[in-house]
């Protein structure tokens, strides 16, 4: 499992950006998003977030993992397409397709009692 490592990352990130603003308050809840490409399993991410924090500031908050879609693009007849799965040839006309979204991993909100 390589969650262990990308939680880790992720409460890294949490921590500095809470360093970094000034926040002082109790941390609620972390919310990120996860690429479907990157084949992690929310609820191990959910548990390697509370071991990883216990003796941090972020002890007692939540992880919610919000999963995005792969979305692929075809050069080839223009067309975008949203898959749950990594399929990358196109639907339409069958040639290769480009991935725009579906590898990212993003911390985007900590939310914070101040």
């Amino acid at each position: 499992m390589h969650e262990g490592a990308i939680v880790q990352a992720i409460v890294d990130a949490a921590l500095a950006a809470l360093r970094e603003n000034g926040a002082t308050g109790r941390v609620h809840e972390v919310r990120v998003t996860v690429g479907v490409c990157q084949g992690l399993v929310p609820d191990a991410m959910e548990m390697f977030f509370e071991m990883q924090t216990a003796d941090t500031r972020l002890a007692g908050a939540h992880l919610r993992v919000e999963l995005q879609n792969m979305v692929a693009h075809c050069p080839a007849c223009g067309r975008d397409f949203e898959l749950a799965e990594p399929i990358m040839f196109c639907s339409a006309c069958g040639r290769p397709m480009e991935m725009i979204k579906g590898k990212e991993i993003l911390l985007r909100e900590i939310e914070v009692e101040e």
